[in-house]
């Protein structure tokens, strides 16, 4: 654990994870990354909604201590090993997580910023939050990010920020799909606090059918559809009455 990521489950039941790195613009690093995936995998059973924020001015700029220090030689497979698959991991594990993930954003949310921000089930952006995908700048393909984000974007847009690097604020992020809401920035704490009131009206059980849904509808034909909204509808209705 680091004391760059905090935890704290509120008393409306949701999970807070907060970015507490404000120094370096919360950019993550390896053990940052490794704190929001533990908290995620170790989500308490009573957890109505995870809670992603960042301290400070910015939301996440970006990744830093990705590769080794020094003239370390690495092959593609330890690249892939120490490098890459720790960041998709998080992607994978923040997608995949049972309960509804909010996120806050402000500031620049660079990189894997963008891809945090993609993955939240609502994203709420301040409107003059900034967004880029800089990696080719540093002539990095930015395909983790893109992993992130090709579920919320369509492929035009994507590869405009991506090839462009062009920064965009928070309205034409929510124009692209990559957040769902926008609001001033000093009115974002107060947009956050009427969602997770809202929230707070709903038992976990009903949160996490909606979750579950919501993660395997875009994978599944309509058929499956079908039957998995079903099923979890019957099981989260019943709970509701044992």
């Amino acid at each position: 654990m680091t004391a760059a990521v905090r935890t704290t489950l509120a008393a409306d039941d949701m999970l807070e994870i907060t970015l507490a790195a404000p120094e370096h613009g919360n950019a993550l690093d390896g053990a940052m990354a490794d704190a929001i995936l533990h908290a995620v995998r170790e989500l308490p059973e009573n957890a109505r909604a995870v809670v992603l924020r960042g301290e400070g001015a910015d939301f996440c700029a970006g990744r830093r201590g990705g590769m080794p220090a020094g003239q370390v030689k690495l092959t593609a497979i330890d690249v892939r090993r120490r490098v890459i698959e720790p960041i998709l991991d998080l992607y994978q594990a923040l997608r995949n997580t049972p309960v509804p993930v909010i996120a806050t954003v402000q500031g620049r949310a660079a990189g894997v910023g963008a891809a945090l921000a993609g993955l939240a089930d609502v994203a709420i952006a301040a409107e003059d939050a900034q967004f880029t995908i800089p990696e080719m700048n540093h002539d990095i393909p930015p395909t983790l990010v893109m992993t992130a984000l090709v579920e919320r974007m369509p492929r035009n847009h994507l590869a405009r920020l991506v090839l462009t690097r062009d920064p965009i604020d928070g309205r034409e992020a929510q124009a692209l799909g990559i957040v769902s809401m926008v609001a001033p920035a000093a009115k974002l704490d107060a947009e956050l606090a009427r969602v997770r009131a809202t929230l707070a009206k709903n038992s976990p059980h009903v949160l996490r059918a909606v979750k579950a849904f919501l993660t395997a509808s875009s994978e599944t034909s309509f058929a499956t559809r079908r039957d998995y909204a079903a099923m979890v509808n019957a099981a989260a209705t019943a709970e509701r009455f044992r």
